[in-house]
């Protein structure tokens, strides 16, 4: 271990991890255990940061059981990366969680912010549904720019309605990727820049050194 607690790993390129609709409380979710070990291999293939984007929790799951188990996923992501954000999806707005100290949760507003040398664009989910129409800013930054979305897109692979917008307006904004939550196979809108969703049961990785987004197996 690290002098801070956190767990020493072998020095690779530096990535952001990005998973999402872990749903737990769903029968046929990937579970607790899944989420655990995903993050392990996150951090072994060289991620230093975390992203969970969104619907972390199930919007029928039992609150007292699984409130919890989202609580453990975050608190063990703390322990491996040097940071830890979370943006909300549609179902996290049925349930109030609560997340350790060291993640940064992010408001329902579009923002940026940084991880290492990368500008991260993104707003959470506030509703849901949630039709809001985002304003998405310009790109203004010569830094690796990832854009963060639990959006349906232009719905053809969602049954609800979650921040939609178009393949062009999310191109508009020159972001380098655009990794998507809320559809739970991993579709790709387009290749360059990448556009697509994580999926159920998946990981990405951005790499901000080639600002290439790659998926993480194991």
């Amino acid at each position: 271990l690290s002098p801070g607690g956190k767990t020493e790993r072998p020095h690779m390129p530096a990535s952001i991890f990005v998973f999402a609709d872990l749903h737990l409380g769903r029968p046929g979710a990937p579970g607790l255990d899944w989420a655990l070990q995903e993050l392990e291999v996150a951090a072994n293939s060289g991620a230093t940061a975390c992203v969970c984007l969104g619907d972390i929790i199930d919007r029928n799951a039992e609150a007292s059981e699984f409130v919890p188990q989202a609580r453990a996923v975050m608190a063990h992501a703390a322990t491996l990366f040097g940071e830890v954000h979370f943006i909300s999806g549609n179902h996290d707005t049925h349930h109030n969680l609560d997340f350790p100290p060291e993640v940064t949760v992010h408001g329902t507003q579009v923002h940026t912010f940084h991880i290492g040398n990368t500008t991260v664009l993104t707003a959470a989910v506030a509703t849901d549904p949630d039709p809001r129409r985002l304003q998405l800013p310009p790109r203004r930054s010569n830094r690796p720019v990832l854009g963060l979305l639990h959006s349906s897109v232009t719905g053809e692979f969602s049954k609800g309605t979650c921040l939609p917008l178009s393949v062009a307006e999310l191109q508009a904004c020159e972001a380098d990727a655009w990794i998507l939550g809320h559809v739970h196979t991993p579709h790709t809108l387009a290749d360059a820049p990448f556009i697509g969703w994580v999926g159920m049961g998946h990981g990405l990785l951005f790499h901000p050194d080639t600002c290439h987004v790659t998926r993480l197996y194991y």
